[in-house]
């Protein structure tokens, strides 16, 4: 990824930077530097969530920052894992085909079938049977596999089966969201090692 300035951009941070703005800025006492938020604000940042944008060739990475005031009214950043976008034609969240060692069951160690890719929010099966199996699964918690005895909870909601592929739209229990995208993002990542190399 490659960020790149603007000729305004650079002008701006010329002139921020430079010494009589900042002389300027000393007699005119503009900028006050605080260790602790003040109250009217602390509401407002506390908890707060919001997303960094990194832009590559052919994806985006929204990467989710969450703001917290600790006991001290200092401020904690903490960066989640990125949400990995396909761009190429619509935008999307990025599938990984297939994806190795992840299974789909429902309590019992036998997988439901063989997933063909995995998204953020949805999955694609190849299954022996297909027949009535929105129903079967409706309601149900199943359990999504990952490497390194990762497993999170889900819930299918049928999109479309046809003959033996099963495609299914998923929501998770327990703040499994981010063990997925944190999955995504790792596998993403090792698959296009130059578009992180050119980025660093």
């Amino acid at each position: 990824m490659l960020f790149r300035s603007s000729t305004d951009e650079v002008d701006l941070f010329r002139e921020l930077f430079s010494t009589a703005a900042n002389a300027e800025l000393e007699q005119r006492q503009l900028v006050k530097v605080q260790t602790n938020i003040p109250s009217c604000l602390a509401s407002i940042l506390h908890q707060s969530s919001l997303s960094l944008l990194a832009e590559g060739p052919g994806y985006k990475l929204w990467i989710p920052l969450k703001i917290e005031i600790n006991e001290f009214g200092e401020i904690i950043q903490n960066l989640g894992a990125p949400e990995v976008i396909d761009i190429n034609g619509h935008e999307r969240s990025w599938r990984v085909k297939p994806p190795v060692d992840v299974t789909l069951t429902d309590g019992t160690d036998i997988p439901l079938g063989n997933i063909l890719s995995l998204s953020s929010t949805g999955i694609t099966l190849d299954m022996q049977d297909t027949l009535n199996i929105d129903e079967s699964l409706d309601g149900k918690v199943l359990n999504l596999n990952l490497p390194d005895q990762k497993s999170v909870e889900l819930q299918l909601q049928a999109v479309r089966a046809d003959r033996h592929i099963f495609a299914a739209r998923f929501e998770c229990l327990n703040h499994g969201q981010d063990v997925i995208r944190q999955f995504l993002f790792s596998q993403h990542r090792s698959r296009h090692l130059d578009l992180y190399r050119k980025a660093m």
